[in-house]
């Protein structure tokens, strides 16, 4: 009798190996359509990490997405499905970039949105502390987005652009340090929240900001820290703007901020 083979992403049972991993068929239709369509998800808890198994595959597409690429799936094994290289080369050019780096903008309000830390403050402080600081975020999700999108930095984003989120793909954060650099960069502005707030207002998100750090070591945390200061995104505040600018034309992020 032959043993049965569990898939590697939600458990439920496999026929064999699919693109690099044993999976499901439900897993490799996933994987297959998620990569032909490159799509771009946003995780539902807003901090990656949701239970992926039989019962709540379906729940969080970004996080089934992340643990397919964990378990060893690869993209390159559903493009070489596509056809003749001619074709893919043909698809290659009917991607938008003004969509795609569109979906990384809603991804990063959205998830300012549900910080824990940043949740604290009234939606006109968060909308005023987002026109000073998405950009940083921006340039944090874009350099580790779960889909590689590098061929559209290379093409929409001038040289400094390219290196900075080079350099901040270097940092090799997970999910969950993406997470905690994020409140480092909303609440780095939030500890002086516009309009002059009360000191009562201020100290809001001082405790949610220590619990999001407890579970840290000090060395990493040490490590994150510099490597955040070192890269000094705010610097690159108008090369972001000049590439949605030239993509999207103007207001773009304004409309963003204020509608999700």
């Amino acid at each position: 009798m032959a043993t049965s083979l569990i898939c590697h992403v939600c458990g439920d049972r496999s026929s064999g190996k699919h693109y690099g991993s044993i999976c499901c068929d439900g897993c490799s239709c996933f994987f297959k359509r998620s990569i032909r369509k490159r799509a771009l998800y946003t995780c539902i808890s807003g901090q990656g990490g949701c239970a992926v198994d039989k019962a709540r595959r379906n729940w969080c597409p970004f996080c089934r997405l992340q643990k397919c690429f964990t378990v060893g799936m690869n993209a390159s094994a559903v493009q070489e499905e596509r056809g003749p290289r001619k074709n893919r080369k043909l698809q290659a050019r009917t991607i938008h970039p003004s969509q795609i780096l569109a979906q990384v903008m809603v991804a990063c309000i959205r998830q300012a949105r549900v910080n824990e830390s940043f949740a604290s403050f009234s939606r006109e402080q968060q909308n005023q502390i987002l026109r000073h600081v998405w950009f940083e975020c921006f340039i944090l999700r874009v350099a580790n987005w779960s889909i590689d999108i590098s061929s559209i930095v290379e093409r929409c984003a001038d040289e400094s652009l390219r290196e900075i989120v080079h350099r901040t793909k270097a940092l090799k954060v997970d999910l969950i340090e993406i997470s905690l650099l994020e409140t480092m960069i909303l609440c780095r502005k939030a500890q002086s929240p516009p309009n002059n707030s009360s000191s009562s207002t201020r100290g809001r998100s001082d405790r949610p900001l220590v619990s999001t750090f407890l579970p840290f070591s000090c060395y990493r945390f040490g490590k994150l820290l510099l490597g955040l200061r070192g890269l000094s995104m705010h610097c690159y505040e108008t090369s972001v703007r000049a590439m949605f600018r030239e993509i999207a034309g103007d207001g773009l992020m304004e409309h963003f901020v204020t509608k999700l």
